[in-house]
C-alpha cells in the first residue's frame, strides 16, 4: 500500500511548475512562482526554523499541528513563507514559497537551503483506500525557493522521525532513523541506502545540522551466523558513517546455509568506519570479523574491555562515557565525560590503541552537571561547559591537565528551571552571551567575565553583567528553540490576546543604532521603554495607572491601539450603541474619547512615550515585529476579541412573536374552547335544576291562595340577586422609559 501512497503523492505534488502561473487541478491552488534573486548568497542558521539565504530570510510561519488540513494551497500557519532581509525589522510584507505544512516532531530539525532549492518534511496529506488522510506519515520534499518544481521522494510512518538533509560533493543526501536503522536517500538518484542496521544508539551534530556524519555504537556478537549460537560480548564499538556511503569499508562474510534460512538477510550490516573498539585482552586470542584494527603489536588496554555510551556530537568531536569492564567500583575513569576531536581520526587512527587516554580530553570526572542539559564549547583551544544547579548558573574552565577538573565560576543567579539554549561569542568582542529560557521567556547573561566581573554587579560599570530578560517576549514552549541571527532574535510569538496565543513568528532587533548588538544594559533600557506603558516588575505602567484611576475603559482602548495601532473599532463600537439609539456618550465619556482620539493624534499624554529620536514607541511593533502573514481564521478571531474587549452595545435579543395568522387561530381555538365550556357548564345546571324541582315538587305542602294572591308562596328562602356587570378599567400605557444616563 506504501508504494501505491508514494506513486500517489509523486503524481499530485512532484509535477514541475513553469515559470507562468500554474493551477494545481488536484488542489484547486493556482501558483505563481515568486520573482527575485533566490540562488545566489551564503547561507545561515540552516536546519533551523528560520533561515538566511541572500537577500531573503526563509521561515516556517508559525506552531500548528501535523493534524491541520495540509492541502497544497490552505496551510498559511506553518507554512514556508520569505521576505526579505532588508525588510525584516521595517515590518515589511512576507511571501508564501510553499503553502504546506512544514510540521514535523523532530524540534531539531526544520528547513534546509542548498543551491537554489529547500527541503523539508511535511505531513501526508493524501488519503488511504479507506478514505483516511495518513497524516502520521511524514512526507519528504524539495522546491525551488521561488516556490516552483515540487519534488516529493518518500514518505515514513513516524511524524517524530529525527532526520538531517546534507550535502556531499553537490549532492544532498536525506539521513534518517528508524527502527534501529540508519538510512541514507540520495535525492539525486532517488536511491535509499541502509548504512547500518541493528545500532544501539546514535548522535547527530548539534552544533552544525549540515554536518554529513553519524556517530553510532554497536554491539559485538560471536558466531552471529550460527542459528541459536551466537553470544554477545559484553564489550561495543563506535562507528561513524557519512551520508554519501554506499559500501562496507570491511570485508564481512558469513555462513551461506544461514543466508538461505533466512532469504539470504545478513545478520548484521554496517558501511561506517570504526572509530573506538572496546575488545578487552581477554579477547585478544578469539576476534570475531568485527575486530577490524587488532594487528600486531597492537594490545587492548582494558583486560575486559569498554562499554561506549555517546553523550552529543559538537565542536568538532564526540562526547562520550566508557565504563571499564574490568573496574567493579566507580572508581577511577569509568563514568568520566571524554570528548574525541574528529581531527584525530585521519589516517592512521587505530580503534584499539586509540583507547588511551592521552588521545581524549577528559571533561569532567561525572556526568552531574556536564550533561546533556549543558552547553559545551570550545574557545582557543580551551573546553568549558555552562550548566544550571541550584537555581545559579556556572561557567566550568576545564583544566589543560586532562584530569576532569574545572574551575568553576557562578554567572548569574536566580535563573531556577532555566533551560540553557545556545551561545553567541561572535557577535560582540567584549561580551559573549548564553540565551536561556524559563517558561517561554528569552533571556540572557554574559558568560566569559571574570568572578571579579560577578561580583561587582551592583556597580554601573559592570552593570553589562547583569543577566536580563529581553522585553515581555514569550515564545512558544515544545517547538524549535527560538533562534538570533545577525543580531535579530526570532521567536513564536506566544503572548496571549485574550485567551489565546496565536505563535505566529516575530522578531526583536537586539541591534543598536550604531549598528551593533546591544549590551544587556541597553537591552534593560528598552525593556524600561516597554515596561512604562504595560508594567513590570517594579512598576505598573501606564495602562495600569489609568486603570486605577477608575479609567479602565479607556485603559482598554489604548491598549487596543498599542497592539493594533488602530482606532477603528474603537470609533465602530461608538457608531453601533448611536445607531441603536443611545447618546454619543453611552459607552466613553467624552473626556475618554478625547483624550483617546488626542492619543491616537500623539499629542497629550502620548508625548511621554516618543524616543530621542522622536519616534513614538506606543506601539508594540516599536518593539516586537510580526513575521508573517495570519490565517483567516486567526484574524478573525482576534478582530473579535477586540470587538468585545473594548466597551461596546450589546444588542438586546428581540422577542420571537408570532405572526398574525397564527394568533387568529389560537383566538378561534380559545374562543371554541370557552364555548364548549360554557355550553357545558349550562347543560349540567338546567339538568341539576330539574332534578331539584321535581324533587321539591314532591315535598310542597299545597297552599290556598285565593285569598291573597299577592303571596307568592313557592318563591325560594333566599333569592340571588344577578350581580352587575364587571366595570372594565382601560390600563394607560405609560412611557415609563426614561433616557439612560450618561455611563
Amino acid at each position: 500500500m506504501r508504494t501505491m501512497l508514494k506513486k500517489i503523492v509523486t503524481i499530485c505534488t512532484a509535477a514541475v511548475l513553469t515559470a507562468s502561473a500554474v493551477s494545481l487541478s488536484g488542489c484547486g491552488y493556482e501558483f505563481t512562482p515568486l520573482d527575485g534573486d533566490y540562488s545566489s548568497g551564503t547561507v545561515s542558521s540552516n536546519g533551523g526554523f528560520v533561515v538566511e539565504k541572500g537577500e531573503y530570510l526563509y521561515f516556517i510561519n508559525g506552531v500548528e499541528t501535523y493534524t491541520s488540513d495540509n492541502a497544497y494551497g490552505t496551510p498559511v500557519k506553518g507554512a514556508l513563507m520569505r521576505i526579505a532581509k532588508d525588510e525584516v525589522t521595517k515590518g515589511g510584507e512576507a511571501e508564501t514559497v510553499v503553502p504546506s505544512l512544514m510540521v514535523a516532531g523532530d524540534y531539531t530539525s526544520g528547513i534546509f537551503l542548498y543551491g537554489d532549492r529547500v527541503y523539508y518534511a511535511t505531513p501526508n496529506n493524501i488519503k488511504n483506500t479507506s478514505g483516511t488522510i495518513e497524516n502520521d506519515y511524514l512526507d519528504f520534499k524539495s522546491a525551488k525557493l521561488d516556490g516552483s518544481d515540487i519534488q516529493s521522494y518518500f514518505n515514513l510512518s513516524d511524524n517524530a522521525t529525527v532526520y538531517r538533509y546534507t550535502e556531499v560533493d553537490g549532492t544532498v543526501y536525506l539521513i534518517y532513523e528508524q527502527d534501529s536503522e540508519l538510512h541514507s536517500y540520495n535525492t539525486a538518484t532517488e536511491t535509499d541506502t541502509l548504512l547500518a542496521k541493528n545500532i544501539v544508539e546514535y548522535v547527530v551534530d548539534s552544533s552544525d545540522k549540515t554536518n554529513p556524519y553519524i556517530y553510532y555504537t554497536m554491539t559485538v556478537t560471536l558466531d552471529i551466523d550460527v542459528t541459536d549460537g551466537a553470544l554477545e560480548r559484553e564489550y561495543n564499538q563506535v562507528y561513524r558513517v557519512r551520508a554519501d556511503a554506499t559500501e562496507a569499508p570491511y570485508e564481512y562474510a558469513y555462513d551461506e546455509k544461514f543466508l538461505e534460512e533466512n532469504d539470504g538477510e545478513v545478520p548484521y550490516l554496517n558501511l561506517g568506519t570504526i572509530v573506538l573498539d572496546g575488545i578487552g585482552a581477554l579477547y585478544q586470542d578469539s576476534p570475531t570479523q568485527f575486530t577490524h584494527d587488532l594487528k600486531e603489536g597492537v594490545t587492548p588496554l582494558s583486560a575486559a574491555g569498554y562499554t561506549y555510551t555517546l553523550q552529543s556530537y559538537a565542536n568538532g568531536g564526540l562526547y562520550f562515557t566508557r565504563s571499564d569492564l574490568a573496574t567493579t567500583s566507580t572508581t577511577g575513569e569509568s563514568g568520566w565525560l571524554y570528548y574525541l576531536s574528529e581531527e584525530k581520526l585521519g589516517a592512521g587512527w587505530n580503534s584499539v590503541s586509540g583507547n588511551a587516554t592521552e588521545n581524549f580530553t577528559a571533561i569532567a570526572q561525572n556526568t552531574t552537571y556536564a550533561s546533556t542539559s549543558a552547553i559545551f564549547y570550545l574557545e582557543n583551544g580551551t573546553h568549558h561547559y555552562l550548566y544550571v544547579s541550584d537555581s545559579n548558573m556556572f561557567r566550568a574552565d576545564v583544566r589543560t591537565d586532562n584530569s576532569g577538573l574545572s574551575d568553576v565560576t557562578l554567572i548569574a543567579r536566580d535563573v531556577s528551571g532555566a533551560t540553557l539554549c545556545f551561545i553567541d561569542n561572535t557577535s560582540d568582542e567584549i561580551y559573549h552571551y548564553v540565551y536561556y529560557t524559563n517558561s517561554g521567556t528569552v533571556e540572557r547573561a554574559v558568560y566569559n567575565g571574570t568572578a571579579e566581573d560577578y561580583k561587582t554587579l551592583g556597580y554601573e560599570d559592570n552593570a553589562p553583567y547583569r543577566p536580563v530578560q529581553v522585553l515581555a517576549v514569550s515564545h512558544a514552549s515544545s517547538w524549535y528553540p527560538y533562534e538570533v541571527i545577525d543580531g535579530v532574535l526570532y521567536f513564536a510569538d506566544a503572548e496571549s490576546i485574550g485567551s489565546s496565543a496565536y505563535n505566529y513568528i516575530a522578531c526583536v532587533d537586539l541591534n543598536g543604532a550604531d549598528g551593533k548588538l546591544m549590551d544587556n544594559t541597553e537591552i534593560e533600557a528598552l525593556n524600561d521603554k516597554y515596561e512604562s506603558i504595560m508594567g513590570g516588575d517594579d512598576t505598573d505602567g501606564y495602562l495600569t495607572e489609568l486603570t486605577n484611576d477608575d479609567r479602565g475603559l479607556l485603559s482598554t482602548a489604548l491598549k487596543y491601539y498599542f497592539y493594533t495601532g488602530e482606532t477603528e473599532q474603537f470609533d465602530k463600537n461608538i457608531q453601533e450603541a448611536i445607531d441603536a439609539g443611545k447618546k454619543p456618550t453611552y459607552l466613553y465619556s467624552k473626556q475618554d474619547q478625547d483624550d483617546f482620539k488626542a492619543f491616537t493624534s500623539g499629542e497629550g499624554d502620548a508625548m511621554k512615550f516618543v524616543d530621542e529620536n522622536g519616534v513614538s514607541y506606543f506601539s508594540r511593533s516599536y518593539f516586537i515585529k510580526p513575521l508573517g502573514v495570519k490565517n483567516e481564521a486567526d484574524t478573525e478571531a482576534i478582530a473579535d476579541y477586540w470587538t468585545t474587549a473594548l466597551a461596546n452595545y450589546a444588542q438586546e435579543e428581540p422577542t420571537e412573536t408570532l405572526p398574525t395568522w397564527a394568533w387568529v387561530l389560537i383566538g378561534v381555538g380559545i374562543g371554541v374552547l370557552v364555548v364548549g365550556i360554557g355550553l357545558a357548564v349550562f347543560f349540567v345546571l338546567r339538568a341539576r335544576k330539574n332534578r331539584f324541582a321535581d324533587e321539591e315538587e314532591e315535598e310542597k305542602m299545597f297552599v290556598d291562595t285565593t285569598d291573597d294572591r299577592s303571596v307568592d308562596v313557592y318563591a325560594d328562602e333566599e333569592s340571588a340577586e344577578e350581580p352587575a356587570p364587571a366595570q372594565e378599567t382601560a390600563s394607560e400605557e405609560t412611557d415609563g422609559a426614561s433616557e439612560e444616563e450618561d455611563r
